[in-house]
């Protein structure tokens, strides 16, 4: 009998192989194969690729127990590849890898068992409110908008509907936008419920891996809370899928495999025939337009937890406050003050990585533009290089000016975190004061460290990028001032616009 077996390889077809002394095999179940001179790990496939060439067929060498995919995924997987135009293989490869490793034999798990020894939260009356629309709109497969304000309190109404899921021995997937959210979103978890969740990003040791890979597949981790590769993880019987913060953008995945994991979330929640909430403060433009058609559910949390008023805004015009060669004004440097005072802290927000957006030569007029996307490079003063924040692309700033044969003598325009950072420190030099952005951050015990410090007042003021508007809780952060606002919608991007108001509103 000839079984089609796909590799997690560039293949967008699988491989034939007979099933040899096996005694069977079902589509899903993971094996070894023969490939070349080398075994490779496969998954037996739902169709076969037929030719009229006669070859001689290799046999399945094993079948992994108690280790296969459902049938779902599988369509899922054939659907992914069609829709974003990659390889079955390639797509397979992000749910299985192709590392023996993972397939060892796994017998510790963070069992999601503990349900109710975490914190006593009272939900209000808006808050159960939405929780009974969740509930009403049922548990097959639809999509639901939780949208609130900042701060109403949206996570306690889906963890609600969380322990309700799990409690029916169904497994569910969390998805954040960015890995760094993960720590402070596992302490809030870990508060609610009174276990650990799984946490599974690109970051997660092999070892790691392996438990949560081999815990979802067998049922024994019922949660996972995870970035977008978290999308492919192999569940048995998942029940209920969130994206929160669903506007963010760094759901769309655009190097390698090129796909939009919001949207891949739904077509998955289609297949496994399950609900799916997305959770937002403001919905992007996409959801807001299937709200509107009545293709997506919606309910709605319109006031802050426990009443707390909302922020007082305030327009500073540069061009009649501006001090020279600053961004800040006097009249923001007096604010920021008066709630240093009050021991509050303090985010300037501006959303341009680095020191300098646009460098032109005052002598020659010559611009540093990326050789591959035509777009202007942007100066990072920490390692005086020059950088295209969209292929990667680094150079040298100097060059030799085409008028003399001195170097060019650069003048730098559009302000970036980091020039902000320099301005800010000489205003406020007794006080402590972080970059927040993706340059600065990385997954270590260093940054975990910092956040607590911002989270226990011990850092006064932030100067941070979009990373900050990612689900970051800071109680004392009291004071949002807006950097170069309406400079900061415009770019190559045709959404900036729309990008730039989500973030401030957030």
């Amino acid at each position: 009998m000839d079984i089609p077996v796909l590799l997690p390889k560039i293949f967008n077809y699988p491989l034939t192989y007979g099933k040899g002394n096996i005694k069977s095999l079902s589509i899903g179940d993971i094996v070894e194969v023969p490939f070349g001179n080398k075994t490779e790990i496969g998954v037996v496939w739902n169709k076969q690729q037929t030719t009229s060439k006669k070859f001689k067929i290799k046999l399945v060498k094993k079948r992994f127990e108690n280790l296969s995919i459902n049938e779902n995924l599988v369509h899922f997987i054939n659907w992914f590849s069609s829709y974003n135009l990659v390889s079955k293989g390639l797509v397979l490869k992000m749910c299985i890898s192709n590392k023996k490793s993972l397939f060892k034999e796994e017998s510790s798990y963070k069992e999601s068992k503990i349900l109710n020894k975490g914190k006593l939260f009272e939900l209000n009356h808006d808050q159960k409110k939405s929780l009974s629309d969740l509930e009403r709109f049922g548990n097959n497969f639809s999509v639901s908008v939780l949208q609130g304000v900042t701060g109403s309190g949206k996570t306690l109404v889906y963890f609600e509907k969380i322990k309700k899921v799990l409690k029916t021995n169904k497994q569910v997937l969390v998805m954040l936008p960015e890995i760094f959210l993960t720590n402070q979103f596992r302490e809030r978890f870990s508060d609610f419920f009174g276990f650990e969740p799984c946490i599974w990003h690109s970051k997660v040791t092999p070892k790691t891996k392996r438990k949560i890979w081999q815990g979802v597949i067998k049922n024994k981790i019922k949660l996972v809370i995870g970035a977008r590769s978290s999308l492919l993880l192999p569940f048995s019987k998942l029940g209920l899928i969130i994206i929160d913060e669903e506007h963010d953008t760094s759901y769309k995945q655009e190097e390698s495999l090129i796909y939009n994991a919001r949207d891949m979330g739904i077509v998955r929640a289609s297949f496994e025939n399950i609900p799916i909430y997305l959770v937002t403060s403001i919905p992007s433009l996409e959801t807001f337009y299937n709200i509107k058609r009545k293709k997506y559910n919606i309910t709605s949390l319109k006031k802050r937890y426990k009443n707390f008023p909302f922020p007082k805004s305030k327009i500073i015009n540069l061009n009649l406050n501006k001090i020279k060669n600053n961004f800040i004004a006097e009249e923001t440097q007096k604010i920021v003050e008066e709630y240093l005072k009050k021991k509050n802290q303090v985010l300037f927000f501006l959303n341009r990585r680095g020191y300098s957006t646009f460098l032109i030569c005052k002598n020659c007029g010559f611009k540093h533009t990326c050789p591959n996307c035509s777009i202007y490079l942007t100066y990072h003063k920490y390692s005086e290089k020059i950088f295209c924040h969209y292929c990667g692309h680094s150079a040298q700033i100097k060059r030799h000016c085409r008028n003399k044969k001195n170097s060019c003598d650069f003048k730098m325009f559009n302000p970036g975190v980091e020039k902000i950072f320099e301005e800010v420190k000489k205003k406020f030099p007794n006080k402590k004061i972080k970059i927040i952005s993706s340059d600065y951050l990385t997954q270590n015990k260093t940054n975990i460290e910092m956040l607590r410090e911002i989270e226990k007042n011990k850092i006064n003021i932030l100067v941070a990028t979009q990373m900050i508007s990612k689900g970051f809780n800071f109680p004392k952060l009291n004071c949002i001032v807006v950097v170069d606002a309406d400079f900061s919608g415009r770019g190559f991007d045709l959404r900036s616009t729309e990008k730039i108001y989500n973030y401030i509103i957030n």
